[in-house]
């Protein structure tokens, strides 16, 4: 996320309504579960380089301020709309083999595909409208996980954004 939030075990919401609950403990391909909702999907790559992390990166990846980690962020998008803002920590061991040259290819169609990779609990975040959308009333909900390949670990934090399917009863 652009923004150093608060993250959460999900545990701390149990009356979530079912439509929000079942995208933010969904533990299978984000990507796919878009696709799958959608006519059309698409990826927007909106940057990816060395980047300042943000405190809580550091801390849920447990590394320093001077360790070098690339920045990926990326729109998933359905049907020409933003459904996701996605924020990936990646180490340059992994940037370097296992993800070189992603480009507009979706992070998650490696991890997804490679059983290597393990996946850590998710942890939740809750943003005020305000932060992106102040015409929306209600928060926005985030989650974060961080993967595991051998000794490395990366985060991916994911954003929904207002025209997402998570805040539509029955999707």
């Amino acid at each position: 996320m652009g923004l150093d939030v608060v993250w959460e075990p999900l545990s701390r919401y149990p009356h979530l309504p079912s439509h929000i609950r079942s995208w933010l403990q969904d533990s299978g391909s984000l990507t796919d579960r878009i696709e799958s909702a959608c006519s059309v999907f698409n990826l927007t790559l909106i940057g990816e380089g060395e980047a300042q992390l943000h405190a809580c990166e550091r801390q849920s990846l447990h590394i320093n301020a001077t360790d070098n980690h690339t920045v990926r962020e990326v729109l998933l998008c359905g049907d020409e709309r933003p459904w996701v803002f996605a924020r990936s920590v990646i180490p340059p061991e992994l940037m370097s083999s296992e993800f070189n040259q992603l480009g507009e290819e979706p992070l998650g169609r490696r991890l997804f595909n490679d059983a290597r990779f393990r996946r850590g609990e998710f942890e939740v975040c809750r943003i005020r409208h305000t932060a992106f959308t102040p015409e929306i009333e209600l928060p926005l909900w985030g989650r974060r996980s961080v993967f595991y390949f051998q000794q490395h670990a990366l985060l991916v934090a994911e954003l929904f954004l207002p025209a997402s399917p998570l805040y539509q009863t029955g999707s």
